[in-house]
């Protein structure tokens, strides 16, 4: 029943803003701002698993998170998921005002935003997005927090590629005026790249022998071969998981520390 409500929320959430611009016919300016509230929500819903399951199952991670590049914070991983996804999307909303305000100057109707459709598709989206929340609540004590994890990942990434839109998309829309057929093509990367976060994730523990016998050629390389390489980053990934997985206790009186 979880898979199914998974998937549901996962085509209802990405179809919404599909059908509007497709069937619909929505503007570029009402599809973007239907986005930037699922984006604005999405993130908030993330930051609700992320507390919920640094409450019913705290992990090193959420309070002393090791990215993958091997920093350490020293704040809570939910800060610092929350402070770059508001960031950005308060970033994207100055944007999008500024650009769709350019384009309706120049008489671009790509640039009109019809509020109506705006607000059902946010109901529509916001709907979904909840349905799926309270599905996640139910099992998140299960949860890893390299689950919690990537859905932040997920999370930035989905306002990333909007931001990324508005910055090379919407500029080459005003240079080419080819609208229609530039932001279709986003609409469908856009659904793309969320369904790529549904599929299983490839890790292999050992590189790929066509992938090693090509990078083992590339002149000018070290004399380290790219399976000894592979190798030791995947052990270096698997220690910071497992350093981020380490239970946190919390003892009255005491800062809160790791548990031996």
């Amino acid at each position: 029943m979880a898979r199914i409500a998974d998937l549901l929320t996962f085509t209802g959430v990405n179809g919404v803003p599909v059908a509007g611009w497709f069937v619909q016919h929505w503007s570029a300016g009402t599809t973007l701002t239907v986005y930037w509230i699922e984006n604005v929500a999405a993130c908030l819903f993330v930051a609700v698993r992320i507390l919920t399951h640094q409450r019913v199952s705290p992990r090193r991670g959420h309070f002393r998170y090791r990215a993958p590049d091997g920093e350490r914070s020293e704040g809570s991983f939910v800060k610092g998921f929350l402070l770059v996804a508001l960031a950005i999307c308060g970033g994207h909303a100055v944007f999008l005002a500024v650009i769709l305000g350019l384009l309706a100057h120049n008489g671009e109707a790509m640039a009109r935003v019809d509020w109506h459709s705006v607000l059902i598709g946010s109901a529509w989206v916001l709907a979904f997005l909840a349905v799926d929340l309270a599905v996640d609540l139910m099992r998140l004590r299960d949860w890893t927090f390299w689950r919690v994890e990537q859905a932040a990942n997920r999370g930035l990434g989905r306002v990333i590629v909007v931001h990324m839109t508005l910055i090379f998309g919407l500029l080459g829309v005003a240079v080419t005026g080819a609208s229609s057929a530039l932001f279709g093509v986003f609409v469908v990367l856009k659904t793309l790249y969320a369904l790529s976060w549904v599929l299983p994730q490839y890790e292999p523990a050992v590189a790929p022998r066509w992938l090693s016998t090509l990078m083992n050629k590339v002149p000018g390389k070290t004399t380290d071969r790219f399976e000894d390489f592979w190798a030791k980053e995947s052990a270096e990934e698997t220690q910071r998981r497992q350093r981020n997985e380490e239970p946190w206790v919390s003892r009255p009186g005491s800062p809160d520390r790791a548990a031996p």
